[in-house]
């Protein structure tokens, strides 16, 4: 019962700002320490204050906690789907499981470096890629799944092991390091896949847009040229009427001249 409520102690180090985390745990180890509890007082002590990388995911364990457990679930769809296409299975299915993992890691990102500058941290790009790590290796291995939703980490994870210092059964391990290269070697595949469908398709939007530009810019000649005829034939019209106007004055003068030298009827 003593160990017990020694780990449940040591366990709320993980939650404070990591600022407060080295002077609260020798704190706790000086009062296990009186308490008689030894042992208890050097494993709390021998605690490493995680670095802001893996204190930011700790947090996602303790206020993230349905986010989280969607991203598990995600890893665990990916190996059973990077296992069937091993089998020669639908690589469908692998696209959209990497696909899940891979947004399932972005949003928990996102809300890591949220809690980060919430307490006043910086959120650095070398920050964002290990937290992205330390999710993609949880989401890869039972083993890290585990460790991650403990909140407890000390180090961060990497995808091809486990950068906690943990001990643990290593055959195990380096079956699970292996199962988790060949999820990535297929995730990228898929991704790079998934690109290159995307680079067609623009390629095809691209060649669209052009010949509409093109008939477009057709047409847009063709109208020029009739709007410039429109024109000419407007200021020939012009020039008739302005004649015409002249033709009827000079008419109208010589009728009243010719009226003019009528002689009178007496």
């Amino acid at each position: 019962m003593r160990e017990l409520g020694a780990e449940l102690a040591g366990d709320e180090l993980f939650g404070l700002p990591p600022e407060a985390f080295v002077a609260a745990r020798d704190e706790l180890a000086r009062r296990l320490r009186r308490q008689g509890d030894a042992e208890a007082a050097r494993r709390v002590k021998a605690l490493r204050r995680p670095p802001l990388s893996a204190w930011a995911v700790n947090q996602l364990a303790r206020g993230e906690v349905p986010a989280l457990e969607g991203l598990l679930a995600a890893g665990e769809r990916l190996r059973a789907a990077q296992q069937a296409a091993l089998a020669g299975g639908d690589a469908a299915e692998l696209r959209a499981a990497a696909r899940a993992e891979r947004e399932a890691v972005a949003g928990l990102v996102a809300a890591a470096l949220a809690r980060l500058r919430a307490a006043g941290h910086p959120a650095t790009e070398a920050t964002r890629d290990r937290v992205a790590a330390t999710l993609h290796a949880a989401a890869a291995s039972p083993e890290a799944a585990a460790l991650v939703r403990q909140g407890r980490l000390t180090a961060d994870l990497e995808p091809s092991g486990f950068g906690g210092g943990e001990d643990g059964d290593r055959p195990a391990a380096a079956k699970e390091d292996e199962a988790a290269r060949r999820a990535r070697r297929a995730a990228a595949v898929a991704a790079r896949d998934d690109a290159r469908k995307r680079a067609r398709l623009a390629a095809d939007q691209a060649v669209l847009a052009t010949r509409q530009a093109e008939r477009l810019g057709r047409l847009a000649d063709q109208a020029e040229r009739e709007a410039r005829r429109a024109r000419g034939t407007a200021a020939a019209a012009i020039e008739a009427a302005g004649a015409a106007r002249e033709r009827a004055t000079r008419a109208a003068r010589e009728l009243r001249e010719a009226e003019d030298r009528i002689p009178a009827d007496h």
